[in-house]
């Protein structure tokens, strides 16, 4: 496997566990009395560095690029926590399990599975949640706000990720390499998955039987083999299935194209 470049090598900071910076050295503090004022809302510090990443939440400039993918920031802890998923590094952990995180605040997510704490209520149904920017994304589907935009094409999303999953099926790019074979994907999600072919994991279980599965969409169309459910109908006749190959399969009847 290719060596991870250094992830300081941008001359970033690191991510300070707190809201103060570590090193507060390469912080500069304006004299007293000169405290700094955001010109587009109420926000003030004495502090530049607080006051310059604050100001990009207004203008949306971007200048920390990760040195893997795509990914832009105005926040370098955020860019630091970011590389951790290309790396694999993984310091917080959580403990009452073998959780582990690259980010401080994924941590405090993750305790909340434990205290069943879900904070964050959306004002337009019942949904609640214990991260404040799922409800965000939750809240798009009642005003089908997309806001996030393909330079490529005309897709749009209401989830930055989303956006960026897409963008890589135009650039071909894919950052998520296995570290025990030549393996690459698009997706940090289906690196996991693929990583418990490796590893022989199967976490997902079947309710109704001992079966047990590395992937999650693979335990939903099992699961349809005890419930009897057939999402997926030909729309050329009656035939319905639940599972998907099982109907491009079927579609092919009709088609006589060969597999």
């Amino acid at each position: 496997m290719k060596e991870a470049p250094d992830i300081w090598n941008d001359n970033s900071q690191p991510e300070a566990h707190s809201s103060e910076p570590q090193d507060k050295s390469w912080v500069q503090v304006s004299p007293a009395g000169s405290e700094k004022v955001c010109p587009f809302c109420e926000y003030r510090t004495s502090h530049s560095f607080h006051y310059s990443r604050h100001k990009r939440t207004h203008t949306g400039e971007k200048p920390f690029a990760c040195s893997y993918c795509d990914y832009r920031t105005g926040d370098t802890s955020s860019l630091s926590r970011h590389k951790r998923l290309h790396v694999g590094e993984k310091p917080y952990t959580c403990d009452k399990c073998d959780y582990r995180s690259a980010g401080s605040s994924d941590l405090s997510r993750h305790k909340r599975t434990h205290m069943g704490e879900k904070p964050f209520a959306c004002p337009d149904c019942d949904y609640k949640t214990a991260v404040s920017s799922d409800l965000s994304r939750h809240k798009r589907i009642h005003t089908g706000e997309k806001p996030y935009a393909c330079p490529y094409c005309d897709y749009r999303t209401g989830n930055t990720s989303s956006l960026s999953r897409h963008k890589r099926i135009h650039t071909g790019e894919k950052p998520f390499a296995c570290p025990d074979c030549d393996y690459k994907t698009a997706d940090s999600k289906d690196l996991s998955r693929h990583k418990r072919i490796h590893t022989g994991e199967k976490p997902y279980a079947c309710p109704y039987c001992d079966y047990r599965t590395g992937d999650t969409s693979a335990l939903v169309t099992h699961k349809r083999t005890h419930t009897g459910e057939k999402p997926f109908l030909c729309p050329q006749c009656s035939y319905r299935t639940g599972d998907t190959s099982t109907l491009t399969a079927h579609i092919r009847i009709h088609t006589r194209e060969k597999p």
